[in-house]
């Protein structure tokens, strides 16, 4: 029990080293952020700090990014829009107010998630919104599925046997946050980091 633990601890520690980045965006008229475009990985956070003496938003000109990013409240000067994305693809975005305020994102796959162990078992998808899946193809016996947030605290624990895997896991009601998965089979047992969106 004292080595799962340490284990654990070291595990978080090291999630959150590597676990997200945060990026910051300074949303002013000349900004060198809004010059090039800028390169995050799934599970980043993209912090936008406005800058400008007039309200300003944030508006989605994206084709395919999802409808939840960007805000059309205005906002002064100081405020703060955040938003981590849980999708790759090449994100648009520019004020309403003033056409001159714009920029370009593009989200590449986090290589720094653990989503597969050396033994096949799978959680995905990582980042996850409602419900996630599994996959090991020897997968024979339930499964005990435990949850724990970022300071070793159980959050949530499920048994889900063979016939379950397929339809998943509902993890809605879960906070937006980093989550360490401990599975165990009965013979082993495997930790993963989970990002909920």
């Amino acid at each position: 029990m004292k080595f799962t633990w340490f284990y654990i601890f070291i595990f978080i520690i090291g999630t959150t080293i590597c676990a997200q980045e945060t990026h910051v965006i300074q949303w002013a008229s000349g900004s060198q952020a809004l010059q090039s475009t800028l390169e995050v990985e799934v599970g980043d956070k993209v912090k936008w700090v406005f800058d400008e003496p007039i309200p300003q938003n944030l508006l989605n000109t994206s084709l395919k990014a999802s409808s939840d990013f960007g805000t059309r409240e205005l906002l002064g000067k100081g405020s703060v829009y955040e938003y981590i994305f849980s999708d790759k693809g090449i994100y648009t975005f520019q004020s309403g107010i003033n056409k001159e305020l714009k920029g370009t994102i593009r989200v590449t796959d986090n290589a720094s998630i653990l989503s597969q162990t050396k033994d096949g078992f799978k959680i995905y998808p990582n980042p996850v919104k409602d419900r996630i899946y599994f996959k090991n193809p020897d997968l024979s016996n339930s499964v005990e599925i435990t949850f724990y947030d970022v300071l070793g605290k159980m959050v949530k624990r499920d048994a889900i046997n063979s016939g379950m895997i397929q339809g998943g896991m509902d993890v809605s009601r879960l906070k937006r946050g980093v989550y360490l998965v401990q599975i165990d089979n009965g013979e082993r047992s495997f930790t993963q980091k989970l990002i909920k969106d």
